[in-house]
């Protein structure tokens, strides 16, 4: 790994880690003055996720990057060693990534799918006359909807929003 990509990964680290601390520390502050709160601590566990999310981002974007660099070099001075090594960190990088993104797929699609299994399941009790297995259920809904709600909140705000169908704003630099 070249020193650019060393330093880039030590540098997201770095930020990462100062983050997390900051989050950790000002949760706690939180908790001192308002007391805990479970609210305060899922806000805190979702600010965590992203950083790391957003951490192993970087850092697998540095590998695609050092891994040109790599290659690169060894096509210009003809080193077919060194263009090998270079393009083999970017495919391995690359896999991470499509791995990465497979991976948040499945989960937020096995949340989304145990969250409406236990919703239905809890409509069917309530309408066939089970109140109490119905609420009972409707826990359980909950706490799978909390989970879901977190999941799409860290990819979110890990990678923002993904709207394919949005051209207007492809070329607008201005921020506008």
């Amino acid at each position: 790994m070249s020193i650019v990509g060393q330093a880039i990964k030590g540098t997201a680290a770095l930020i990462a880690n100062g983050l997390d601390y900051v989050i950790t520390k000002g949760t706690n502050a939180i908790e001192n003055k308002y007391g805990e709160k479970e609210f305060i601590q899922e806000v805190s566990k979702i600010g965590s996720s992203t950083v790391r999310v957003s951490e192993n981002t970087v850092k697998t974007l540095a590998d695609v990057v050092d891994g040109g660099i790599d290659a690169g070099v060894g096509y210009l001075s003809d080193d077919e060693s060194k263009q090998n090594i270079g393009l083999d960190r970017m495919k391995t990088a690359g896999k991470d990534i499509v791995v990465g993104v497979k991976q948040g797929i499945a989960y937020t699609f096995e949340a989304g799918a145990k969250t409406t299994s236990s919703a239905v399941k809890a409509g069917k009790y309530y309408v066939k006359g089970n109140k109490k297995q119905a609420g009972q259920e409707l826990v359980k809904t909950k706490v799978y909807a909390k989970n879901l709600g977190k999941i799409v909140v860290v990819g979110l705000l890990a990678f923002g929003p993904v709207n394919p169908n949005d051209k207007d704003h492809e070329n607008d630099k201005s921020g506008s």
